[in-house]
Formats: structure tokens, C-alpha cells, sequence
């Protein structure tokens, strides 16, 4: 409408002039056009796409190049995580993981993988409640992780975090979540203060001691790690009896940072 508009203006003010020996081509009136070459399509359905975009407006695919939000988004960085708006997290999520689910449904379908990580179908997020998005999103994180997949892991932690500290206020089993995916995501220092918010609330809760153990082992602290879990053997016994939710939720991993524990 706009081109039409712009065209028939010219096309009022040529015809007002009075040099009728200057002759105009009709493509001096056609729309300007971008040149070919700066150009963008969607490498999954083929919609042009606009110059700045960061996922197709058509399929919701990420656009190639833009492997994780903290590099795509201006301005986004690790202590920057509360500026995110809570709606941009969920639409951003629900395009990423919708479009990713219905590529490769199969292969997050096949095992369990460690840390907790289970299978995930192809679920709109939208629908879930914060607890349940929070889950899956950690999951998805946790799964690539344990895969050796840091750019995809790396991809879906700041909206894991942000899904999580949604959550607030805490309990020791959001916040061991919180630390997991932070690590997985390079943050020790974030997943640091984590486990020291843990163990300072109980000094012998057998996630914050885990989780302190694994943040000493990215921080090459060789005799820290060693005494977190020389405390964990000690205070398995008296915590396994407490039967607190947390310890079945995270069964697995604690099984796991046990046999580990008894190795070194």
C-alpha cells in the first residue's frame, strides 16, 4: 500500500512538470529493493527472514550462527539473569523446544541419562505449570550436559535459570537444580553460592555437600572436593533417614556421588 501510495505521488509529480524533453523509464518508479546478496532465509522452511532476527517468524527454528542467548541477546550477561522478562522466556522456550522436540523426538526418547534426566516428548511448555516447565527445561540441560553437549547445553541454561528462580523463595532442592545447571552452563561461582546457601541452612544435607563437591572439582580445589565428600560418606546414614522429598527426587545422583566418594 505504502509502494503503491509512493509510486502514484511520483507518478502526480511528473506529470505536474513542465520538461517535456526529459523522459523517465517506468522502472525509475518501481520500489526500491535490498540487493540479493544481504538477503536472509530460514535453512529449515525458507522464509526470508529480517536482517536482525534471531529465529524464524515462520517455523521457530534458531537462525544459524546464533548458538546461545548470551551471545545473541545485546546487553545479556551472568548477572544479568533477573532482567529477562519472565513472557520473552516462555515464548522463547516454547519455539525452541517445540521445534527442537519435533526434529529429534526419537533421540531424547532413547535411555535415561544421569543427573536425574529423563526422557522428553514433544510437549508445548506454555501448558505447564512454572514447576513442571522448570523441570523440563532442567532435564534438557542436564541431558545435553551428561551428552557432552556444551553448546546446546549452554543454549537452554539461562531460561532453565530463569524458569527455576521463578520459583523463589528456594528450597535445597531448587537450589542444588540451580547449581547443576549453572555448572553446566560455566558459572561456579553462581553454583558456588548455591551450595554454600545449603549447607549453611544444614551442614550435613547430602545435595548441598554433592553439589559443593562438584564445584570444587571445577574449581581444581582437589582438597576441597576431597573433605565434601569425605562429610558426605560421614552424614549419608543419619540423612538417608530423614527421608526428605529431595533425596527420592535426586536418588540417582546421590547414588552416584556416593560410589563416587567411596572411589577417592
Amino acid at each position: 500500500m505504502d509502494g503503491a501510495r509512493s509510486q502514484h505521488a511520483v507518478g502526480d509529480g511528473h506529470s505536474q512538470r513542465t520538461e517535456p524533453t526529459i523522459r523517465r523509464s517506468p522502472l525509475d518508479t518501481m520500489p526500491k529493493r535490498t540487493p540479493a546478496g544481504k538477503l536472509r532465509f530460514c535453512s529449515d522452511c525458507g522464509a526470508q527472514l529480517n536482517t536482525d532476527a534471531l529465529f524464524c517468524h515462520r517455523c521457530g527454528s534458531p537462525i544459524q550462527g546464533r548458538s546461545s542467548i548470551a551471545a545473541s541477546v545485546p546487553g545479556f550477561s551472568k548477572t544479568s539473569w533477573w532482567g529477562v522478562p519472565a513472557l520473552a522466556i516462555v515464548v522463547l522456550g516454547v519455539l525452541v523446544v517445540v521445534q527442537l522436540n519435533s526434529r529429534g523426538a526419537g533421540s531424547d526418547s532413547a535411555g535415561t541419562a544421569p543427573l536425574g534426566t529423563g526422557p522428553l516428548g514433544i510437549t508445548d511448555i506454555s501448558s505447564m505449570s512454572p514447576e513442571e516447565r522448570a523441570d523440563r527445561l532442567f532435564n534438557r540441560v542436564m541431558r545435553y550436559s551428561s551428552e557432552g553437549k556444551a553448546d546446546s547445553a549452554a543454549f537452554f541454561a539461562p531460561m532453565a535459570l530463569a524458569s527455576i528462580e521463578a520459583l523463589a523463595p528456594l528450597d535445597a532442592h531448587r537450589r542444588y537444580d540451580l547449581g547443576l545447571v549453572a555448572l553446566a552452563a560455566g558459572d561456579v561461582s553462581r553454583a558456588r553460592a548455591q551450595g554454600d546457601t545449603i549447607l549453611a541452612q544444614r551442614p550435613t544435607h547430602l545435595l548441598g555437600l554433592m553439589l559443593a563437591a562438584r564445584v570444587a572439582d571445577a574449581r581444581g580445589d582437589a582438597a576441597a572436593s576431597k573433605n565434601f565428600r569425605r562429610r558426605l560418606l560421614a552424614a549419608e546414614s543419619a540423612e538417608r533417614a530423614r527421608a526428605l522429598p529431595e533425596y527420592a527426587d535426586h536418588d540417582t545422583d546421590i547414588r552416584a556421588a556416593l560410589e563416587l566418594a567411596r572411589k577417592r
